[in-house]
């Protein structure tokens, strides 16, 4: 299956947001915030990856499959490179209304202290969002977007940093080793993962760089075990 990595177009973004609802309809969390097959939710989607792709510090990335006829939009990725301000967190009434507002700024800003404290002020790369359509999941999309970051990273010589929910896990540990090294509090931890991989320049070794994973709750297995620390989290 010929899947080919291109830049992210603004014209690509009614694509994106369909992508996302499709990639995310089963997730408790995303579905909390931006319900899927409301009309809130998707406006959201639209005007932020609309406005975030007009941002230099955005790498917009998207994957198609050129052997389908017409050619298949199969998913996209959103890389912020090294040095970049934060995004400011819409105030609780920008989020979706038809999705839970509070419960929005809460975890989002959690997940932004997570990021913070787990990276400090290192530069690095960060992928800050990846969705992959159900019918191409494990087939390489989401493998070609990472891995387009990760040698950014390297040729950069700094860290990458991604967020990961329980069920994309299996695909950033496909791509690297990780070390249980969690940094657990109430509603989130977070989990170190260094690329092995060793590359040879001057005569020299040296790591690739290190990639911070954060995931929320503490290593839940199913959605069931991800919908009951979202009720821990109320």
């Amino acid at each position: 299956m010929p899947l080919k990595l291109v830049p992210g177009k603004p014209e690509e973004v009614p694509l994106m947001v369909e992508t996302y609802f499709e990639a995310f309809s089963q997730d408790p969390i995303h579905q909390r915030f931006a319900p899927r097959g409301t009309q809130s939710a998707r406006d959201f989607w639209t005007t932020s990856l609309s406005a975030e792709m007009r941002d230099e510090n955005n790498h917009f990335l998207s994957v198609w499959d050129d052997s389908s006829t017409p050619k298949m939009f199969v998913g996209f990725a959103k890389w912020i490179v090294p040095g970049a301000s934060p995004e400011p967190l819409p105030p609780a009434d920008q989020w979706p209304s038809e999705g839970d507002q509070q419960f929005s700024v809460f975890f989002f800003g959690r997940l932004g202290e997570m990021h913070h404290e787990a990276m400090g002020k290192r530069p690095h790369w960060y992928l800050e969002l990846v969705a992959v359509k159900p019918q191409y999941q494990g087939k390489g999309a989401a493998s070609l977007m990472l891995k387009y970051g990760v040698n950014k990273a390297d040729e950069d010589k700094v860290e990458c940093f991604l967020d990961a929910s329980p069920a994309g896990q299996p695909i950033y540990e496909s791509r690297v080793h990780t070390r249980d090294a969690r940094r657990e509090s109430r509603d989130a931890s977070v989990t170190e993962a260094r690329d092995v991989r060793r590359e040879t320049r001057d005569a020299r070794v040296r790591d690739s760089p290190r990639f911070w994973k954060s995931s929320v709750g503490k290593s839940p297995k199913s959605a069931k075990t991800e919908e009951a620390h979202l009720r821990m989290m109320k």
